[in-house]
Protein backbone atom coordinates (compact mmCIF):
# COMPACT_ATOMS: atom_id res chain seq x y z
CA UNK A 1 0.00 0.00 0.00
CA UNK A 2 1.21 3.75 -1.13
CA UNK A 3 1.87 6.01 1.73
CA UNK A 4 1.84 8.61 -0.83
CA UNK A 5 -0.86 9.37 -3.00
CA UNK A 6 -0.41 11.83 -6.31
CA UNK A 7 -3.08 12.47 -8.51
CA UNK A 8 -3.61 15.40 -10.93
CA UNK A 9 -6.96 17.47 -11.70
CA UNK A 10 -7.18 20.83 -13.45
CA UNK A 11 -3.49 22.15 -13.21
CA UNK A 12 -3.05 20.56 -9.99
CA UNK A 13 -1.40 17.89 -8.57
CA UNK A 14 -2.24 16.84 -5.03
CA UNK A 15 -0.16 14.74 -2.85
CA UNK A 16 -1.71 13.18 0.10
CA UNK A 17 -0.40 11.47 2.84
CA UNK A 18 -2.10 10.65 6.38
CA UNK A 19 0.44 12.82 8.07
CA UNK A 20 4.11 14.00 7.22
CA UNK A 21 5.17 12.66 10.78
CA UNK A 22 7.48 9.88 9.25
CA UNK A 23 9.55 12.30 8.12
CA UNK A 24 9.89 13.36 11.19
CA UNK A 25 10.76 9.68 12.46
CA UNK A 26 13.29 9.75 9.56
CA UNK A 27 11.41 7.18 7.85
CA UNK A 28 13.68 6.52 4.26
CA UNK A 29 11.18 5.01 2.28
CA UNK A 30 8.65 7.40 3.05
CA UNK A 31 10.96 10.16 2.55
CA UNK A 32 11.94 8.73 -1.25
CA UNK A 33 8.27 8.03 -1.84
CA UNK A 34 7.34 11.49 -1.19
CA UNK A 35 10.39 13.10 -3.13
CA UNK A 36 9.28 10.99 -6.05
CA UNK A 37 6.02 12.07 -6.15
CA UNK A 38 6.98 15.59 -6.06
CA UNK A 39 9.63 15.15 -8.99
CA UNK A 40 6.45 13.47 -11.08
CA UNK A 41 4.45 16.13 -10.39
CA UNK A 42 6.77 18.74 -11.01
CA UNK A 43 8.19 17.24 -14.05
CA UNK A 44 4.38 17.16 -15.52
CA UNK A 45 3.66 19.53 -18.48
CA UNK A 46 0.00 19.49 -17.29
CA UNK A 47 0.56 20.83 -13.75
CA UNK A 48 1.32 24.17 -12.46
CA UNK A 49 0.60 24.26 -8.34
CA UNK A 50 1.60 21.27 -6.54
CA UNK A 51 -0.44 20.75 -2.92
CA UNK A 52 0.76 19.05 0.08
CA UNK A 53 -1.94 17.65 1.79
CA UNK A 54 -3.08 15.82 4.67
CA UNK A 55 -5.88 13.59 5.23
CA UNK A 56 -5.84 12.66 9.14
CA UNK A 57 -6.49 15.59 11.47
CA UNK A 58 -2.98 17.25 11.79
CA UNK A 59 -0.32 17.81 9.31
CA UNK A 60 2.61 16.32 11.13
CA UNK A 61 1.54 15.51 15.11
CA UNK A 62 4.18 15.66 17.45
CA UNK A 63 6.12 12.34 16.65
CA UNK A 64 9.59 10.38 18.03
CA UNK A 65 12.64 11.27 16.13
CA UNK A 66 14.44 8.97 13.95
CA UNK A 67 17.83 10.14 14.38
CA UNK A 68 20.30 8.09 12.21
CA UNK A 69 23.15 6.27 14.00
CA UNK A 70 26.92 7.51 13.01
CA UNK A 71 27.25 4.81 10.24
CA UNK A 72 24.04 5.62 8.80
CA UNK A 73 23.76 9.15 8.21
CA UNK A 74 26.17 9.63 5.16
CA UNK A 75 24.43 6.51 3.22
CA UNK A 76 20.99 5.83 3.79
CA UNK A 77 19.76 8.93 5.82
CA UNK A 78 21.84 11.50 3.69
CA UNK A 79 20.31 9.73 0.23
CA UNK A 80 16.56 10.07 1.63
CA UNK A 81 16.94 13.36 3.45
CA UNK A 82 19.99 15.17 2.43
CA UNK A 83 21.40 14.58 -1.00
CA UNK A 84 20.46 16.99 -3.88
CA UNK A 85 17.36 14.73 -4.92
CA UNK A 86 16.27 14.21 -1.29
CA UNK A 87 12.83 15.32 -0.07
CA UNK A 88 13.29 18.60 0.97
CA UNK A 89 15.69 19.87 -2.16
CA UNK A 90 12.99 18.47 -4.09
CA UNK A 91 10.24 20.65 -2.48
CA UNK A 92 12.30 23.62 -2.20
CA UNK A 93 13.65 23.97 -5.84
CA UNK A 94 10.55 22.27 -7.75
CA UNK A 95 9.55 23.53 -11.01
CA UNK A 96 6.10 24.21 -10.27
CA UNK A 97 4.20 26.14 -7.11
CA UNK A 98 4.28 24.09 -3.65
CA UNK A 99 1.73 24.95 -1.74
CA UNK A 100 1.31 23.51 1.68
CA UNK A 101 -2.16 22.82 3.13
CA UNK A 102 -1.70 22.66 6.81
CA UNK A 103 -4.52 21.70 9.19
CA UNK A 104 -4.10 20.74 13.36
CA UNK A 105 -0.61 20.26 14.20
CA UNK A 106 2.27 21.10 12.74
CA UNK A 107 5.39 19.56 14.17
CA UNK A 108 9.16 18.44 13.64
CA UNK A 109 9.46 17.85 9.53
CA UNK A 110 6.21 19.28 9.03
CA UNK A 111 7.28 22.63 9.86
CA UNK A 112 10.58 22.31 8.07
CA UNK A 113 8.66 21.18 5.00
CA UNK A 114 6.50 23.77 5.55
CA UNK A 115 9.56 26.16 4.79
CA UNK A 116 10.33 24.54 1.59
CA UNK A 117 6.71 25.31 0.43
CA UNK A 118 6.38 28.79 -1.98
CA UNK A 119 2.60 29.03 -0.31
CA UNK A 120 0.72 27.90 2.56
CA UNK A 121 -2.97 28.02 3.91
CA UNK A 122 -3.44 26.89 7.62
CA UNK A 123 -6.55 26.14 9.77
CA UNK A 124 -7.47 28.76 12.58
CA UNK A 125 -6.37 25.63 15.00
CA UNK A 126 -3.00 24.93 13.28
CA UNK A 127 0.09 24.90 15.56
CA UNK A 128 3.39 25.55 14.41
CA UNK A 129 6.39 23.87 16.50
CA UNK A 130 10.51 24.93 15.35
CA UNK A 131 11.90 22.19 13.43
CA UNK A 132 15.01 22.98 14.48
CA UNK A 133 14.46 20.67 17.45
CA UNK A 134 14.28 17.48 16.05
CA UNK A 135 15.02 17.60 12.60
CA UNK A 136 18.76 18.18 11.38
CA UNK A 137 17.74 18.89 8.09
CA UNK A 138 15.57 21.95 9.16
CA UNK A 139 17.11 25.19 6.83
CA UNK A 140 17.77 27.86 8.74
CA UNK A 141 18.30 30.21 6.21
CA UNK A 142 15.06 29.38 4.67
CA UNK A 143 13.37 30.46 8.34
CA UNK A 144 15.06 33.59 8.28
CA UNK A 145 14.16 34.38 4.72
CA UNK A 146 9.96 33.57 5.62
CA UNK A 147 9.61 35.02 9.03
CA UNK A 148 13.02 37.56 9.40
CA UNK A 149 16.11 36.79 10.88
CA UNK A 150 15.34 37.70 14.44
CA UNK A 151 11.98 35.70 14.59
CA UNK A 152 13.74 32.78 12.71
CA UNK A 153 16.99 33.09 15.70
CA UNK A 154 14.48 33.10 18.50
CA UNK A 155 12.43 29.91 17.12
CA UNK A 156 15.83 28.27 16.71
CA UNK A 157 17.02 29.34 20.38
CA UNK A 158 13.35 28.97 22.07
CA UNK A 159 11.29 26.65 19.99
CA UNK A 160 8.58 28.52 20.35
CA UNK A 161 5.44 27.41 18.89
CA UNK A 162 3.35 29.75 16.99
CA UNK A 163 -0.80 29.29 17.36
CA UNK A 164 -2.01 30.05 13.23
CA UNK A 165 -2.94 33.57 14.19
CA UNK A 166 0.95 34.63 14.80
CA UNK A 167 1.83 32.36 11.59
CA UNK A 168 -0.17 34.46 9.64
CA UNK A 169 0.86 37.70 11.32
CA UNK A 170 4.56 37.17 10.52
CA UNK A 171 4.31 35.54 7.41
CA UNK A 172 4.68 32.04 8.05
CA UNK A 173 2.11 30.71 6.80
CA UNK A 174 -0.41 33.38 3.72
CA UNK A 175 -3.67 33.07 4.93
CA UNK A 176 -5.27 31.30 7.95
CA UNK A 177 -9.22 29.97 7.25
CA UNK A 178 -11.57 28.06 9.52
CA UNK A 179 -10.98 24.30 9.03
CA UNK A 180 -14.38 24.03 6.87
CA UNK A 181 -13.10 26.41 4.32
CA UNK A 182 -9.80 25.09 4.27
CA UNK A 183 -9.22 23.41 0.54
CA UNK A 184 -11.86 25.70 -1.00
CA UNK A 185 -8.71 28.58 -0.18
CA UNK A 186 -6.35 26.42 -1.81
CA UNK A 187 -8.34 26.31 -5.05
CA UNK A 188 -8.43 30.08 -4.50
CA UNK A 189 -5.34 30.48 -3.80
CA UNK A 190 -3.91 28.64 -6.44
CA UNK A 191 -6.66 29.86 -9.56
CA UNK A 192 -3.40 32.82 -9.80
CA UNK A 193 -1.02 29.84 -10.54
CA UNK A 194 -2.97 28.14 -13.06
CA UNK A 195 -3.65 31.14 -14.94
CA UNK A 196 0.07 31.93 -15.62
CA UNK A 197 2.05 30.62 -18.85
CA UNK A 198 3.58 27.44 -17.86
CA UNK A 199 6.98 29.03 -19.28
CA UNK A 200 6.43 32.14 -17.09
CA UNK A 201 5.41 30.22 -14.52
CA UNK A 202 8.78 28.39 -14.81
CA UNK A 203 11.30 30.87 -15.10
CA UNK A 204 9.88 32.86 -12.22
CA UNK A 205 10.47 29.64 -10.01
CA UNK A 206 14.22 29.75 -11.80
CA UNK A 207 14.48 33.59 -10.42
CA UNK A 208 13.42 32.74 -7.04
CA UNK A 209 15.84 29.67 -7.29
CA UNK A 210 18.69 31.91 -7.92
CA UNK A 211 17.46 34.37 -4.90
CA UNK A 212 17.94 31.11 -2.47
CA UNK A 213 21.08 30.35 -4.28
CA UNK A 214 22.08 33.66 -3.24
CA UNK A 215 21.65 33.39 0.13
CA UNK A 216 23.00 30.19 0.71
CA UNK A 217 19.61 27.69 0.76
CA UNK A 218 21.89 25.14 -0.67
CA UNK A 219 24.67 25.29 1.40
CA UNK A 220 22.40 25.17 4.75
CA UNK A 221 20.62 21.75 3.29
CA UNK A 222 24.39 20.43 2.38
CA UNK A 223 25.39 20.84 6.37
CA UNK A 224 22.45 18.67 7.06
CA UNK A 225 24.97 15.93 7.23
CA UNK A 226 26.91 17.60 9.63
CA UNK A 227 24.28 18.03 12.34
CA UNK A 228 23.33 14.81 11.72
CA UNK A 229 26.23 13.34 12.73
CA UNK A 230 26.62 15.29 15.18
CA UNK A 231 23.24 14.12 16.49
CA UNK A 232 24.19 10.56 16.43
CA UNK A 233 27.03 11.30 18.21
CA UNK A 234 25.65 12.94 20.97
CA UNK A 235 23.26 9.91 21.47
CA UNK A 236 25.49 7.39 21.80
CA UNK A 237 27.90 9.47 24.23
CA UNK A 238 30.73 9.82 21.52
CA UNK A 239 31.68 13.66 21.29
CA UNK A 240 34.95 15.91 22.08
CA UNK A 241 33.51 16.09 25.68
CA UNK A 242 32.98 12.24 26.52
CA UNK A 243 36.43 11.50 24.47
Amino acid sequence: MRAVDLRVADGRAYIEVESFAPLTAHDPAFADELAAAVVEASDDDHVKAIVLRTTGPDFAPQAATGFPSAAEAPTTWHRAFAASTAVYQATCFAKKVVIAEVRGACHGAGTALLLCADLAVASEDAVFGSPFLDVPEANFVLAALTVRLNRAKSWLLRGTVHDAATAGRIGLVNRVVPDGQLRAEVVSMTAAVIGMPLDGMTMSKMLQQAVYDAHGVGREFDLADHYAIHRAAVGSGLTEESA
